[in-house]
């Protein structure tokens, strides 16, 4: 069986968590990403497997 993770964008930009020193910290299923642009959250969560929802 294969399980389908979808979310929508607005829940993902609110995991982002922006710096001090600029850029977000992005976190998703237990990993963290340095980010410059929440612009980049949706190409992270495809690869991870999900359907972004926007």
């Amino acid at each position: 069986m294969t399980t389908v993770k979808t979310a929508s964008f607005e829940y993902l930009i609110d995991l982002a968590k922006k710096n001090e020193d600029g850029g977000y910290t992005f976190t998703l299923d237990g990993e963290s990403y340095q980010i410059e642009d929440v612009l980049e959250i949706s190409r992270i969560a495809t690869e991870h497997g999900y359907i972004v929802i926007y």
